[in-house]
C-alpha cells in the first residue's frame, strides 16, 4: 500500500467526509495517513503539499483547476476538463487525475439508469459540470448545459424549466434557493443527482415533487472509490465506506 500521507486540499475542508472515509475504507491504515489541509490561496496550498511531504490528496473547492495546472503529469479526463480532483507523487513527478466523472456516471448506474444515448441536463459549468458532462458524454449520453453565464452551447438557467421537459436525467452543481427550485419543474420521472453532500440544494424539492433523488453522498462515494485505488494502489473496503455515508 502506498503509505502517504495524504489530504484532502481546499478551502473549506473542515468538515469534509473524505478523512472518515478513507480511515472506513482503509482501517489498516495508520491513524494521520490522511488529514486536512485548509488553506486561502492555491500557490500556498501548493508549496504545503510538497513542505508537507504529502504523497498526494484529494483536492476540492476553490482549486480544482489551479492544481490541475501545476501537475506535470495529466490524465486524460483532466486534460479535456481543465480541473483535477485527485494528485499523486510517486516519485517521478506530480500528477493530476479526474474521478469526478465517475461519481457522475457511476451514480447513475447505481440508480439503474442506462445513459446510452439518453438527453441529460448537466446545471453548472465549473469543474464539477464540466466533469460530470465529459464522463456522461463517454457514456455515451446526449448532455444539454445550463448556467448562470451563458453563450454558445451553455443555455442560461431560465430555459432549465424548458430543458427538464427533454431530460429525465438531471446533473446538479449550483446552490437554488428552495422557492425557485420548486418553479423549475421537476416531474416524478426525473432523476436528480446534486453535487453538494452538505447544501443538498435539491433535496426539499424532490421531497415536494417526487423525484426520484441522488444526494451528493453518492457522487462523494463513486468517486471516492477510484480516487482512493489510485493514491493507495491497493482496494478499498466498499462495504465500510457505503456503511459511513448511509448508502
Amino acid at each position: 500500500m502506498n503509505a502517504g500521507p495524504f489530504a484532502i486540499i481546499g478551502n473549506p475542508v473542515q468538515n469534509s467526509l473524505s478523512p472518515a472515509l478513507f480511515r472506513a475504507a482503509y482501517p489498516h491504515a495508520p491513524e494521520r495517513t490522511y488529514g486536512r489541509l485548509e488553506v486561502s490561496a492555491a500557490e500556498t496550498a501548493w508549496e504545503l503539499v510538497q513542505s508537507m511531504g504529502l504523497q498526494g490528496g484529494n483536492v476540492t473547492m476553490p482549486f480544482k483547476a489551479a492544481f490541475a495546472r501545476f501537475a506535470a503529469i495529466k490524465d486524460e479526463a483532466v486534460t479535456a476538463i481543465g480541473a483535477t480532483n485527485l494528485i499523486l507523487n510517486r516519485g517521478k513527478g506530480w500528477e493530476a487525475y479526474n474521478t469526478d466523472h465517475c461519481g457522475v456516471v457511476e451514480s447513475f448506474r447505481e440508480a439503474g439508469a442506462g445513459l446510452k444515448d439518453e438527453p441529460v441536463l448537466v446545471i453548472g459549468t465549473g469543474g464539477a459540470g464540466k466533469a460530470a458532462a465529459w464522463g456522461l458524454e463517454k457514456a455515451g449520453a446526449t448532455v444539454f448545459m445550463a448556467n448562470r453565464t451563458y453563450g454558445g452551447s451553455i443555455a442560461p438557467l431560465t430555459e432549465v424549466p424548458s430543458l427538464l421537459k427533454k431530460c429525465a436525467l438531471v446533473v446538479n452543481t449550483i446552490p437554488w434557493e428552495k422557492e425557485k427550485s420548486i418553479g423549475l419543474g421537476f416531474r416524478q420521472y426525473h432523476l436528480v443527482l446534486d453535487a453538494s453532500y452538505t447544501n443538498a440544494p435539491l433535496k426539499e424539492t424532490a421531497e415536494e415533487s417526487g423525484m426520484k433523488y441522488l444526494g451528493g453522498t453518492f457522487w462523494l462515494y463513486h468517486q471516492a472509490v477510484r480516487g482512493f485505488e489510485i493514491l493507495t494502489g491497493e482496494s478499498p473496503c466498499l462495504k465500510a465506506m457505503r456503511a459511513l455515508l448511509n448508502l
